[in-house]
């Protein structure tokens, strides 16, 4: 609440303007000689009278009241002023909260920020060794390809040139057949024909000739044939005599005893081969016997214990499970009436 005060003097007409919002329990001096006003503003619509000159007792009650409606006044201010301390004080708390907050939003983000930086450091190290090494590596490979691209071209000029020189070959050798081919065209043209027609007439007489010698070509073939075994009997014939001959030479110049085993060497090679004969013989008879023995022993005739006692050794046939049962129970039969 705010209010204005105003104070008339008699003949000086002093006047006082004091603002209860800027100045807190000023009281204006009174004179006796002066009339006192009270203005409650341009919004106030009450109508003051101004008043005249009282006793003392009376301008004691008035000065009374009116320091009550300072009080008043004033304890209204004070509330204010307190209402507004206390929302500046909460402000200021909501503000401290929100400055803690903010504080510690940016500390958690310098250090977010630094541990960023810090990351973004050791990244920029190891670019910058990764791109040291790349270097470097690309400086090697650059010289090896440079090496290797020298080497190749040299011996691609090596490869140009030979290839030049094989084809100045292939041209030389182009213009020979050329030239050969030429003179073939002409020789076909001029000198092929005659030839031909000789060729033709060659052929005939060659034919001819082989037809008139055949038969004389076959009995020649056959007059060689037959001197070929002639001739072969003779060696045959030769050889064995030659055996022969070799053979009892040996045999004179052996000594009795030795002539003797020798005669009595062959007399056992064959008796061997006779005994080797003879046990072939046996070992096929005891073969035979060995399956009739079996097949005997297997035949109901021959089995002696069968044939003497019949009832004792009855041959049943063996139940097996997947054999049906037959039950043969004797029944009763009505008779036929």
């Amino acid at each position: 609440m705010e209010g204005h005060y105003m104070i008339y003097g008699g003949d000086t007409n002093e006047r006082y303007h004091t603002h209860t919002s800027l100045v807190v329990g000023s009281r204006p001096q009174e004179s006796p000689t002066k009339q006192f006003h009270y203005y409650a503003g341009p919004a106030c619509a009450h109508q003051h009278k101004s008043r005249s000159r009282t006793t003392p007792a009376e301008e004691e009650d008035d000065s009374l009241k009116e320091r009550q409606r300072e009080n008043k006044v004033l304890e209204l201010l004070i509330r204010s002023r307190r209402k507004a301390l206390a929302n500046y004080k909460a402000r200021q708390e909501t503000l401290l909260d929100e400055n803690t907050k903010l504080r510690e939003e940016i500390e958690g983000k310098e250090k977010e920020v630094h541990d960023e930086v810090k990351s973004l450091l050791r990244k920029y190290e190891r670019f910058r060794g990764a791109v040291s090494t790349l270097t470097s590596k690309f400086e090697t490979e650059k010289v090896l390809a440079r090496k290797a691209y020298d080497e190749a071209t040299a011996k691609v000029a090596k490869e140009v040139e030979a290839l030049e020189k094989q084809g100045q070959a292939l041209d030389n050798k182009l213009r020979e057949r050329k030239t050969e081919l030429s003179v073939l065209m002409s020789y076909k043209d001029k000198e092929y024909p005659v030839r031909a027609m000789k060729i033709a007439e060659l052929q005939k007489q060659i034919q001819y000739l082989s037809t008139e010698y055949e038969a004389e070509i076959n009995d020649l073939i056959s007059i060689t044939a037959i001197e070929k075994d002639k001739y072969y009997q003779e060696s045959e014939e030769r050889l064995h005599g030659i055996k022969e001959t070799v053979t009892d030479n040996a045999i004179d110049s052996m000594h009795d005893s030795l002539k003797e085993m020798a005669m009595q060497n062959i007399v056992m090679r064959k008796e061997i081969e006779g005994h080797n004969g003879l046990l072939e013989e046996l070992e096929s008879t005891i073969q035979d016997l060995t399956q009739q023995v079996s097949q005997l022993r297997v035949d109901p005739k021959t089995s002696t214990r069968q044939v003497m006692f019949p009832h004792l050794f009855k041959e049943t046939p063996k139940c097996t499970p997947d054999m049906d049962v037959v039950l043969d129970i004797p029944t009763q039969q009505w008779l036929p009436i």
